[in-house]
């Protein structure tokens, strides 16, 4: 059999039933291979770098791997972006290359990339994965593949990469195909019981505690179950960061909501009033630590902080910790709950203070939902979108990045754990509308929603025939201000201008953008304009009800300013030598 039929039968032995990827020369052969396995369903994006975030979110829905397959040069370089990401996230994916043959490398031919080094992928790939690698003796292609593998979900999760040469897919070998399974490491990530004990006498000793949920916690099987049941025996109030959003449900009396930049005035009130942080697998960003200022947030003078996290590097990185652990955040917290006992805290003023935090902050939500604003206010948006999820169960959402966080954050409201998703790390605009439709075919039966800018969205717009194509019912709810609005909102208050880039204009200056709903129905999408905010959920109904690929098209209004968390804004060093006034960081004269 060829090393690409070997390669096939893998795939099948590993149990996986999707892959992603684009079409391309140097991966002819391992299309030809997949052809003998129609059981194994290969979705063909517009993009390569759709492909990965199409994978990407398949993952996060189904905790499975869908391999990327893409050709050499410009293939690969299109699913950077998106392999980063997913780095920065913690997601196992594994990209899988071609490569020119051996018998022409570092002759410069079309798409290698020759310049350091023959054909050089590896380079690019190697500081954005867990592991990389080219493969150039085919009898080593199943081996390389399963160390791959075990690394790409082992320990704290990542994406991996291997290119296969175009001579060495077609090259004959033979032999049992050894399955992943036969290299699974089962990794220890409980702590021992003298961590548990320390861990638990200073949740006793604390008078005002928060449970901080981060990402690890969102990673970690059975997290939300084991958050939920802590909150239920201890009683104690719980922040989340942006990932973690609605890991418990944000309508309990005990969730304060996301902390941060953009987070709910009640969450930061209860970090800067904690005298103790148990933090699971949050890693502090700037984000969340408001560019970790002292006491912006966090005060780790006046606060104790217990961080559990399975990456190392992690831990301690931007904050002293009281306690620093390497565990499985969910088993950390099913574990602390039984060193604890079931003895009450006694913490009764502290869970009326943080009521008090909540109250305080509903007022601010309602103004926002109910004020009689001429356009649509992005947060009244999000808030309607986040009431659309409770209405349909059959709903996920999908957060681009753009000035949407800055509302979805704060005003939208999730109720079910893993129902909300973004990609804050790294950031990539477009990965919320360009990978949605992965949701729908990890889940057949559910329906991804998509909130974006239109910058964001215009990234990728083609993403609608893949959605065509494969019958893929996906909603996209596009904040329609023709500008980048969180560009203008932050430069102009740095500078007190703006540069053109900033605003979507045709040459006489009037605002610009296409008809979203036209290109939609040009793609044979289905779509609709809104222009008024009672309008809002009636379409996100129809919308979620369609059964189709469906665009709505939100007319928002651009100078409402941005959100932030009281007392925060953006607020970046900009000047090396003036002092910043960071925890932990020395201070220039």
């Amino acid at each position: 059999m060829r090393v690409v039929d070997a390669l096939a039968d893998w795939f099948a032995a590993a149990g996986i039933t999707h892959y992603f990827g684009y079409a391309g020369g140097a991966i002819w052969p391992i299309m030809d291979g997949l052809i003998d396995h129609p059981e194994i369903k290969g979705i063909q994006a517009k993009h390569e770098s759709h492909a990965v975030h199409q994978a990407d979110i398949y993952f996060r829905e189904t905790g499975r791997i869908a391999p990327v397959i893409v050709t050499k040069g410009p293939g690969l370089m299109n699913a950077v972006g998106g392999v980063a990401s997913a780095m920065h996230d913690s997601v196992p994916l594994l990209v899988i290359a071609g490569g020119t043959a051996t018998h022409f490398m570092g002759k410069a031919g079309m798409q290698e990339m020759y310049y350091h080094g023959h054909e050089d992928a590896v380079s690019v790939m190697r500081p954005l994965t867990k592991g990389a690698w080219m493969v150039i003796r085919p009898d080593t292609v199943i081996d390389t593949l399963n160390q791959a593998y075990k690394l790409a979900v082992s320990g704290r999760p990542g994406p991996v990469f291997v290119q296969l040469p175009t001579d060495i897919q077609n090259s004959v070998v033979e032999g049992a195909i050894i399955p992943p399974s036969s290299r699974e490491v089962r990794t220890g990530s409980r702590v021992d019981a003298a961590a548990l004990d320390e861990a638990a006498a200073l949740v006793r000793a604390a008078k005002r505690p928060v449970i901080l949920a981060g990402g690890g916690l969102v990673r970690s099987k059975g997290g939300a179950d084991a958050l939920a049941a802590f909150t239920e025996t201890y009683r104690v109030p719980v922040a989340t960061t942006v990932p973690a959003k609605g890991m418990l449900d944000e309508t309990h009396e005990l969730a304060v909501g996301p902390v941060g930049r953009s987070g709910t005035w009640a969450a930061a009130d209860a970090t800067r009033g904690a005298d103790l942080i148990v933090a699971l697998g949050a890693r502090f960003s700037d984000n969340n630590a408001g560019n970790w200022r002292k006491g912006a947030i966090y005060d780790t003078e006046e606060t104790k902080i217990i961080q559990v996290d399975l990456a190392i590097e992690e831990i301690g990185r931007n904050y002293d910790v009281t306690l620093g652990l390497q565990a499985d955040a969910g088993g950390f917290l099913t574990d602390l709950g039984a060193a604890l006992g079931g003895e009450a805290l006694a913490i009764d003023g502290w869970r009326q203070q943080v009521a008090e935090f909540k109250q305080t902050w509903a007022g601010e939500v309602e103004r926002v939902i109910t004020g009689d604003f001429d356009r649509i206010h992005p947060g009244r948006l999000s808030h309607e979108v986040g009431e659309a999820l409770k209405r349909h169960e059959n709903t996920h959402l999908f957060v681009d990045i753009g000035d949407i966080d800055q509302y979805a954050e704060p005003y939208l409201q999730i109720t079910r754990p893993g129902s909300w998703h973004i990609s804050s790390g790294m950031a990539e605009m477009g990965w919320a509308s360009e990978g949605a439709p992965g949701a729908a075919v990890a889940k057949p039966g559910l329906v991804p929603i998509a909130l974006t800018g239109d910058g964001a969205f215009l990234m990728g717009p083609q993403v609608l025939a893949t959605a065509i194509e494969y019958g893929l019912p996906t909603v996209w709810v596009i904040i329609n201000n023709k500008e980048l609005g969180i560009e203008k909102k932050g430069a102009g208050r740095a500078f007190g201008r703006n540069h053109p880039w900033i605003f979507f204009r045709t040459p006489d200056g009037e605002p610009y953008n296409p008809d979203f709903v036209a290109l939609a129905r040009a793609f044979g999408a289905d779509g609709e304009r809104v222009e008024k905010a009672s309008d809002l959920a009636a379409a996100l109904d129809r919308g979620i009800a369609s059964g189709r690929p469906y665009v709505i098209d939100v007319d928002t209004d651009p100078d409402v300013p941005t959100y932030f968390t009281t007392g925060l804004d953006r607020a970046y060093p900009d000047n090396w030598y003036a002092g910043y006034g960071a925890q932990g960081q020395l201070e220039t004269p």
